[in-house]
């Protein structure tokens, strides 16, 4: 199964059909703090739409085409991190990521996309990788500013979520920035 160890205590590992429940409690646990950006949360109805989801993902990896991750502290789920759109032909892809509520403000998401940005592009080779936020997102937007990704630009009315629109602010980060900032 595949894994990248963040730190000692966090790990991001590929969920497998012995995570459903897991995922399906953590995502109800989280609807209401996730429900103004994630477009997705109403369709997770029940844990059958969670193992639906890990086999999609799962299948995703075997194809290359896109990472999903499971978030792992102290062995219990806490979040999703993902590298989407695995574009091998421009060397591209985009992160996303949500994490638990409770585990906020500890550092854990951008552990986990600094070591998501590691993996992109030593392992894929990739020499570009984008995050996009919703632009009042503030808490999420300070990932990639954490991080040194340049503002791109925003991106307007680029996601429907909960009936509107909702403008994206998008960032960016090229191999070459990265490799001089480490």
């Amino acid at each position: 199964m595949f894994e990248l160890r963040v730190n000692a205590d966090v790990e991001l590992r590929l969920r497998d059909e012995s995570h459903a429940k897991e995922t399906f409690w953590l995502i109800r646990k989280n609807e209401d703090h996730l429900r103004p950006w994630m477009k997705w949360i109403d369709k997770v109805e029940s844990v059958n739409d969670s193992l639906a989801n890990i086999e999609a993902n799962i299948e995703d990896w075997e194809l290359k085409t896109d990472l999903h991750l499971g978030i792992f502290r102290d062995e219990l789920l806490i979040g999703m991190i993902s590298l989407h759109n695995i574009d091998y032909l421009n060397h591209k892809a985009y992160i996303g990521y949500w994490l638990d509520e409770d585990n906020e403000g500890r550092g854990i998401i951008t552990d986990s996309v600094r070591c998501l940005i590691e993996y992109g592009f030593t392992e894929l080779e990739l020499n570009r990788i984008e995050i996009r936020a919703g632009i009042h997102n503030t808490k999420s937007r300070a990932v990639p500013e954490r991080l040194g990704f340049k503002p791109e630009g925003t991106l307007r009315a680029a996601e429907y979520v909960n009936g509107e629109f909702i403008d994206m602010a998008v960032y960016g980060l090229l191999r070459d920035e990265y490799i001089n900032t480490k």
